[in-house]
């Protein structure tokens, strides 16, 4: 059975490392951004859930499929003095198209896309301790679904 972190586990496990990007999973240990600014990308996973309902009846209780609903939002972000917006917009890029149309055993995703921010001196990232405002940003975000069996 896939469980919210057997999902979690297989994007984080797909996206893997990127050269020249250090990557932060929301809920690993915080990220302490480094004195010189260095590109990174700053990666959370919400599940919006099943929709209290099943899509497929597999023999009564505990053997119907529900499916989940779920994203994943990268905030990639680019020192605004040493970093180019083409080097951003790679590297947001590079997070993108390793999930674009990824499917498994696990999770689904059906669509991944990248969203030009600009500076992120007002961008509050949940999770994210430390300011910003020395980068420029960019958004991933990414529409999958995960089926669980119960």
């Amino acid at each position: 059975m896939t469980t919210t972190a057997n999902a979690r586990s297989a994007l984080k496990a797909r996206v893997g490392a990127i050269d020249g990007l250090s990557i932060y999973w929301q809920g690993d240990v915080a990220p302490i951004l480094p004195d010189t600014p260095a590109p990174f990308a700053f990666i959370m996973f919400n599940n919006d859930g099943s929709g209290r309902q099943p899509v497929a009846f597999g023999g009564g209780r505990g053997r119907n499929t529900y499916r989940n609903r779920a994203s994943v939002e990268a905030y990639v972000f680019e020192p605004v003095r040493t970093g180019t917006p083409e080097n951003l917009l790679a590297n947001a890029e590079a997070i993108a198209a390793r999930l674009r149309s990824y499917r498994d055993d696990v999770v689904s995703c059906t669509s991944a896309d990248v969203i030009p921010i600009g500076p992120g001196s007002s961008l509050a990232v949940p999770g994210l301790s430390g300011p910003v405002n020395n980068y420029q940003c960019a958004a991933v975000e990414v529409a999958l679904t995960f089926d669980q069996i119960g």
